[in-house]
């Protein structure tokens, strides 16, 4: 759906509304219409159509970034295709530790595969797994390092872990996630390819649209349509309530993209995980 064909729907259906309500309403409540109705109808569609398609736009050039009060998300994302995973060798449950006792580890590069969602280990082809047993081992993912957009070099992302078994071996969190080392980015376990940016820029703009359209609501219902304070404070509670929980969501899925089809489970490389408590998860 075109975003000039959204505002002229949006225009002429607000338009109607407006002059339609406001004729019945008005004359039953102050005994006779606004003067020169049709005219601020029109101007109060026009406003709200405006703003409403303006507000489409944006979430088409940034999706999901600036959502409604009820769904946006405090944070941009942006994709990656390849990460190097930094594991920690297991022997008998135990992590490897060096003659200082420090965790052992152990880099191997992950790609994603052309066309799929899955992470393929550069020169075998093996799916990336969080922990399990490969050729070379029983092993943890203790990190990620990966390049951003804006990175000079590659940045470390430490997995969210506790320890286990007197410090011997570690277990991943309920948030399976990858925090940046000395920083606020994070990748989940479950969505690698896309790294999560939290913004403070996006929180302030996405609160800002959404005040913004309680305000114009208001502006129409009051000063344009000229119905009393009262009764402009209940419609634009009413309106603003309808256009974010009914409107704006189903003007967003027409502009987002399908959701990516879940990838097919990865085959298991070992029936038990690698340390105590740890999960095995498939990317």
């Amino acid at each position: 759906m075109t975003l000039l064909l959204v505002f002229v729907l949006l225009t002429g259906g607000l338009t109607a509304l407006f002059l339609g309500v406001s004729i019945v309403a008005q004359g039953y409540l102050y005994q006779e219409a606004a003067s020169r109705l049709p005219v601020r109808a029109a101007v109060g569609g026009l406003l709200l159509g405006g703003f409403i398609t303006l507000w489409a736009a944006l979430d088409k050039s940034n999706p999901g970034r600036y959502d409604t009060f009820f769904n946006f998300a405090p944070y941009s994302t942006a994709e990656f295709t390849e990460f190097e995973a930094v594991r920690w060798p297991a022997v008998a449950g135990a992590l490897r530790t060096d003659a200082s006792g420090k965790t052992v580890e152990e880099v191997v590069k992950f790609k994603r595969a052309p066309g799929g969602t899955q992470f393929l280990r550069e020169g075998t082809g093996e799916p990336f797994i969080m922990n399990g047993s490969d050729n070379s081992g029983s092993f943890m993912t203790g990190a990620i390092r990966l390049k951003g957009p804006e990175d000079p070099a590659p940045v470390r992302y430490n997995a969210l872990v506790k320890e286990t078994a007197g410090g011997k071996s570690k277990s991943y969190t309920p948030e399976r996630r990858f925090n940046e080392e000395n920083g606020s980015r994070y990748v989940e376990a479950v969505q690698m390819g896309t790294l999560f940016v939290p913004s403070n820029k996006t929180v302030v703009l996405a609160l800002l649209l959404n005040f913004l359209l309680l305000v114009l609501w208001m502006v129409v219902t009051w000063p344009v349509l000229r119905y009393s304070l009262a009764h402009a404070l209940g419609l634009t509670a009413v309106g603003t309530l309808v256009t974010m929980l009914v409107l704006m969501p189903l003007l967003f899925r027409f502009n987002r993209a399908a959701p990516k089809p879940a990838p097919a489970p990865a085959p298991a490389t070992t029936s038990a995980p690698v340390v105590p408590g740890g999960t095995k998860i498939a990317s």
